[in-house]
């Protein structure tokens, strides 16, 4: 019962299950974020957004690399904004952070605002993927990086890992291929993708031109 109510809480977290999720997150990512955060450089000045925030441990973990930066976050749950505002308070308080409660279909930021925008285990849940990857596109700067990390890749030899949750969470595990084939089809170049061996986990890189 309780996997279950935390696999339906995963889009978008309300109430107590929604909570759990929240928690569950922030312990559960820590490990596929930093690895996929190794990918990636990060300035000290960078201003960044982090997608599908949740609640906030990779806006605070940002926060930390990028000290001389802004960092900003969006979730369209209320229950996550709320979380990850309270975990970033000292940098919402310091005017180093920003939380918002928004969706990626549309982002209420300005053209070419970001050096980095970071998205952690939540493409899967996104309307219109290739829209949704346009949208980001057009808030990063010129040279501007996208970075997706995912837990759940879809590989050939395991077609049906992820079913049960596919099936709770209404979603799908993407290919390698998928993600690479949606990122250039976003207008994204210099596109680069990385699994770490022995996992599904996956992380993939695209710049803006």
């Amino acid at each position: 019962m309780k996997y279950y109510k935390l696999v339906l809480n995963a889009r978008n977290p309300k109430g107590f299950w929604g909570k759990m999720m929240i928690r569950s997150m922030n312990k559960g990512h820590y490990g596929v974020t930093g690895w996929g955060l190794e990918h990636i450089e990060i300035k000290d000045d960078f201003t960044i957004l982090d997608v599908g925030c949740g609640g906030g441990k990779t806006v605070f973990r940002l926060s930390e690399a990028a000290p001389n930066g802004k960092i900003y976050g969006i979730d369209y749950s209320e229950v996550a904004v709320k979380k990850s505002k309270k975990l970033n308070k000292r940098g919402i308080k310091n005017k180093k952070v920003q939380i918002d409660n928004s969706s990626v279909s549309n982002l209420p930021y300005n053209d070419n605002m970001f050096d980095l925008v970071t998205a952690v285990e939540t493409y899967y849940f996104w309307p219109d993927k290739i829209n949704d990857l346009k949208e980001i596109y057009r808030t990063l700067k010129s040279k501007g990086k996208l970075l997706l990390i995912f837990e759940m890749l879809q590989k050939e030899n395991e077609p049906d890992k992820w079913a049960e949750v596919e099936k709770l969470a209404e979603i799908k595990a993407p290919t390698e291929s998928e993600i690479r084939e949606n990122l250039i089809k976003a207008g994204f170049n210099n596109v680069q993708t990385y699994i770490k061996e022995n996992t599904t986990w996956l992380c993939a890189i695209g710049e803006k031109e």
